[in-house]
């Protein structure tokens, strides 16, 4: 999920952090943090379907969430774990709604607010405004985070959206200060060694996911990662070399940005159009392609990023954006800007095993594997 550049992005941050003594840290240094697939459409945007063509409402047919407890007394907040951000934000319980909690600052003994201004601008025109503050946070696990810098919104356009949970650089906040976000925060309390993580989406149907902060799960890709520098100065971005489909291949070398925060693959408009044309789906720019269900299976597009390839079927491209009607399928891809990155999306990345280092500035990838057998080690 990206800022005003492309999608969508959200503000938290993190600062003077305290560890209880009583806190018990893994041995081998890994914060692992379960995860809800949830694959119900948002209440307003995708409320009613629209007919083909129609403008495209930020399709989100998916979501990865877990809950966050803010405040003395542990106020629970579902919260969408978002690669695409690097902050976090949750409504304020006077003004918002939201799918699962809101927050009550006044409820909390060690809340504060600090001299900050919150306002980030969406792609599509909505904002969302509210300010800066400072508060314990905590986990499920017991992790707690003391003195954390976070943003409580009291207007957003879009109030059905849930808490937004960035964990991608630094350099990607929304705050003019730069801030420890939440990996780096886990790094200074000690419980990782670096600013890194890996992200198991849980596959095509699966209801569970897995982050591992400082460490990766063995079992859940096949063959090696490989590792490809961060090839963006803002986004955490690497570079997509070719697209090879219908008998062609489309040399791109361009940065493509891998965001858990975005449904769709954003790819350049020939790509999409061709793929669209091949599949019976409009050939049109931020719009829902409708397209039959019963896609092959046997016919592939393929990521090139130089010496690795990830293989989709086209049965893979389909989104199935209400759960309730599995036979209204839409194409998940979707035209990117001329002079702005690609964006992988869930299309993209419940196919692969992803492991994100901050540290070294490199993102690395293999193809997954659905199973839920585990084999944690360190990064």
């Amino acid at each position: 999920m990206v800022s005003l550049f492309t999608l969508l992005t959200f503000a938290l941050s993190v600062s003077g952090l305290a560890i209880k003594p009583e806190q018990k840290r893994s041995d081998n240094r890994v914060v692992k943090l379960d995860f809800n697939v949830d694959r119900k459409p948002p209440p307003l945007t995708l409320a009613k379907r629209d007919p083909p063509g129609a403008a495209l409402n930020n399709s989100r047919d998916v979501r990865y969430l877990m809950d966050i407890y803010f405040g003395s007394n542990k106020q629970k907040v579902q919260v969408d774990i978002d690669t695409g951000s690097s902050d976090l934000w949750v409504h304020d319980q006077v003004y918002g709604q939201s799918w699962e909690g809101t927050f009550n600052y006044s409820e909390s003994d060690s809340f504060s607010f600090i001299n900050s201004t919150f306002h980030i601008y969406y792609n599509d025109g909505t904002q969302a405004i509210g300010q800066y503050g400072l508060d314990t946070v905590s986990l499920d696990s017991g992790l707690t985070l003391n003195n954390f810098e976070f943003a409580v919104v009291s207007n957003a356009t879009n109030s059905w959206t849930p808490a937004i949970f960035g964990i991608s650089r630094k350099v990607q906040e929304v705050s003019q200060k730069k801030y420890d976000n939440f990996p780096y925060a886990l790094v200074n309390a000690g419980f990782i060694d670096k600013p890194s993580y890996s992200i198991y989406l849980g596959g095509d149907n699966g209801e569970k996911g897995l982050v591992l902060f400082g460490g990766i799960d063995k079992k859940k890709y096949k063959g090696e990662l490989k590792t490809y520098p961060i090839d963006d100065n803002y986004y955490a971005a690497i570079e997509l070399k070719t697209m090879t489909y219908e008998g062609k291949t489309y040399t791109a070398n361009r940065p493509a940005l891998l965001d858990t925060g975005t449904s769709w693959n954003f790819l350049p408009e020939e790509v999409v159009f061709e793929i669209a044309d091949a599949l019976g789906a409009p050939k049109c720019k931020n719009c829902d392609k409708q397209i039959s269900c019963d896609q092959p299976t046997d016919k592939y597009f393929t990521f090139g990023f130089g010496d690795q390839n990830i293989t989709l079927s086209y049965a893979d491209l389909v989104v199935i954006p209400f759960p309730d009607e599995p036979d209204y399928c839409l194409l998940g891809l979707d035209v990117a800007g001329e002079k702005s990155d690609l964006i992988l999306g869930d299309v993209f990345l419940r196919k692969v095993y992803t492991y994100y280092d901050y540290e070294e500035n490199t993102i690395s990838l293999a193809p997954v594997v659905d199973t839920e057998e585990s084999e944690i080690v360190n990064a």
